[in-house]
């Protein structure tokens, strides 16, 4: 038998029992019509190149309808029959002396394996169910080496490229020329508003659309499809970003990382909104609006393979009006608190300071509505891209109980702290609410003074003309 002849018996065994190999939902229906098909483009790289190719294009690229055969059909993604968008590229990969007729099972599950790393970080992440390579066409030396392979590796979607690339030129476009005109912390305000703004929802039935196409045309979607879609967005705007995987509590999820004046951020806007038994978003808050690894990492666990990006956010993002610090605060008694007036809500005080949204409110461990009466006793926390940047305690001068009111009820007790056997009965807040002349501490004269307050107010509600005995 001469050289060529064996060539060509060794190559026909070699297709038969690649074609068998398990590897990601070999034998489904869509993948058979597309391998049977010859191939629109073909392109030539060694395995580096071919690794290389993956890595460095994008997912338009990676799904360019001129370089791919495609079919709209049917798939096994994890047992189950899916209908999805495939696509098949297929590439002669030579300078595989290295390996022999042997190795192709594994170059095979190799190149599947970097495929699927390669769109780790890219939109392809969002889109992608399934991954397969098939290897056929094989020239094989007399000694067993492989000399070139065919390969047609495999992409099943959520979305058309077409539908894709419609998407981007039209709704995305319109969301564009709005946001383009801001400044960054404003367009990042604005994009958690538009996103969060009722458009969208959360699938409660968890189904896996695997498409920003779908998101916008069903108008709900998982974590899957609001990263995705954030991602076209930040793509349009010209923002470098990242699609990563993790966890928050034991439930997988996904997420965005952003660059912004050169500094990373993480981006969860789909957990900026929390939603109803329905999955509307009820509110757009700002916890995961730009911020660090630090912040984000209180509730989500990026997975390991994106430590090396994730820990590159080692701040939160200080938008424009974004307070540091507490306002107006005072310190006395060993304590530094806020002094409001008396029977102020806990939505008027953080008006009145300019931290409407950022402030929380709490008597003991009971936190306060926006409604509730602010009194002595209270502790205020400023929090900014859900992180706690500074708190205080709360002095209501006369109030002595901590209602926030200043009352007959008032004097009672500053009464029985200066009759009680301990001098330190008021301490700290309380001392300073109870020291009515600014001396330093407790005295009768503080409750004479108060006395005297609560006559006045009083005759001032009754309209006597005289103080009363």
């Amino acid at each position: 038998m001469s050289n060529k002849k064996r060539i060509v018996s060794a190559a026909l065994v070699i297709i038969i029992v690649i074609l068998s190999f398990p590897v990601s939902a070999a034998g489904s229906p869509a993948y058979n019509t597309l391998a049977e098909q010859e191939p629109v483009f073909q392109r030539e790289l060694t395995l580096s190149g071919l690794e290389e190719y993956y890595y460095r294009a994008t997912t338009d690229e990676l799904l360019d309808p001129s370089e791919n055969n495609y079919t709209y059909g049917e798939v096994s993604v994890g047992g189950v029959a899916e209908l999805c968008h495939v696509y098949m590229r297929t590439f002669l990969i030579n300078d595989l002396s290295d390996l022999s007729v042997n190795d192709l099972e594994a170059l095979a599950k190799r190149i599947v394996s970097f495929v699927k790393a390669s769109a780790s970080e890219k939109y392809l992440k969002c889109i992608a169910k399934t991954y397969n390579a098939r290897i056929s066409g094989v020239t094989q030396r007399e000694d067993g080496r492989v000399d070139s392979v065919t390969v047609k590796i495999f992409i099943a979607c959520g979305e058309k490229t077409e539908d894709r690339a419609a998407l981007k030129s039209g709704y995305i476009a319109g969301l564009v020329s709005s946001l383009r005109p801001l400044d960054d912390g404003e367009r990042f305000l604005r994009m958690n508003e538009l996103i969060l703004d009722g458009r969208f929802r959360y699938d409660m039935s968890y189904r896996h659309r695997c498409s920003a196409v779908a998101l916008v045309a069903d108008g709900m979607g998982v974590c899957e499809e609001y990263a995705g879609f954030t991602s076209l967005l930040l793509d349009a705007l010209g923002y470098e970003n990242y699609i990563i995987t993790g966890t928050v509590g034991s439930i997988p999820h996904m997420w965005n990382l952003v660059r912004v004046d050169g500094r990373l951020y993480h981006l969860d806007i789909l957990h900026d909104g929390p939603v109803d038994e329905n999955g509307v978003h009820t509110s757009a808050e700002r916890t995961f609006l730009l911020v660090s690894e630090k912040t984000v990492m209180a509730t989500h666990t990026p997975a390991e393979q994106y430590a090396h990006l994730s820990s590159q956010a080692e701040n939160d993002y200080v938008f424009d009006g974004y307070p540091e610090s507490i306002p107006e605060t005072v310190e006395g008694y060993g304590d530094r608190y806020l002094s409001p007036a008396k029977l102020m809500t806990a939505a008027a005080l953080s008006e009145m300071l300019g931290c409407a949204g950022f402030l929380t409110f709490a008597r003991g461990d009971a936190a306060l509505a926006p409604e509730d009466i602010v009194g002595t006793g209270c502790t205020v926390s400023l929090y900014v891209n859900g992180r706690l940047l500074d708190s205080c305690g709360v002095s209501v001068k006369g109030d002595v109980n901590g209602d926030g009111d200043v009352t007959d009820a008032d004097a009672e007790s500053l009464a029985s702290a200066l009759l009680s056997a301990d001098p330190g009965a008021l301490k700290g807040v309380f001392a300073s609410s109870a020291d009515s002349d600014g001396s330093g501490s407790v005295t009768i004269t503080d409750l004479i003074i108060l006395e005297d307050q609560l006559r006045e107010a009083a005759n001032e509600n009754n309209g006597a003309e005289e103080i009363l005995p």
